[in-house]
């Protein structure tokens, strides 16, 4: 019985993350002058965050690259343009809902909360290089196609984290938490 109820909390604080997020990104940040200022700082941060890193790691591997505010190309492409979602800032916010919502202690949610958010950046700055470097040498292949291929694969990330996460890191604490 214990266990039904832990699943139902930690069901009820991601259900209560999910809302908070549709209410923020699709009512507040719309009306509330000072919300959305606040809303679109976490996405201009990521934006800059995919771009800026993209664009040194790059030029570090010997690429000609351009880019601005929304956009980044290495010279001789079309290159990609990063809009509001390939920001990351849904991902980055559901991984950290996913973690924190888990029942577990809180000594391990304050490293492993922080590493995950930032091995979701990390893919997110490496899906944009590659979407760059493959818009580059491949320019016959959809963008679309490219654009759920790498998509799909922070999926399988977040998942693999939520795998260790469950199986492996949580298990071990608490165990030692009940000796």
């Amino acid at each position: 019985m214990e266990g039904f109820k832990a699943i139902n909390i930690f069901l009820l604080k991601i259900f209560g993350f999910y809302f908070f997020w549709l209410i923020s990104d699709s009512y507040l940040s719309h009306h509330i002058v000072i919300y959305n200022k606040i809303w679109t700082y976490f996405y201009h941060i990521l934006l800059l965050i995919a771009n800026n890193s993209s664009y040194f790691l790059l030029e570090l591997f010997g690429y000609e690259v351009i880019h601005n505010y929304r956009s980044i190309a290495i010279v001789g492409s079309y290159g990609v343009i990063i809009g509001d979602l390939c920001a990351g800032f849904g991902l980055v916010y559901a991984t950290f809902a996913l973690f924190v919502s888990y029942p577990a202690p809180s000594k391990i949610k304050l490293w492993f909360v922080p590493l995950s958010v930032f091995l979701v950046i990390l893919a997110n700055i490496g899906r944009v290089m590659l979407l760059t470097i493959a818009a580059y040498k491949h320019p016959e292949i959809k963008y679309n196609e490219q654009h759920e291929f790498f998509n799909n694969t922070i999926y399988i990330l977040v998942f693999v984290l939520w795998f260790i996460w469950v199986q492996f890191i949580v298990p071990k604490k608490q165990e030692l938490v009940k000796s």
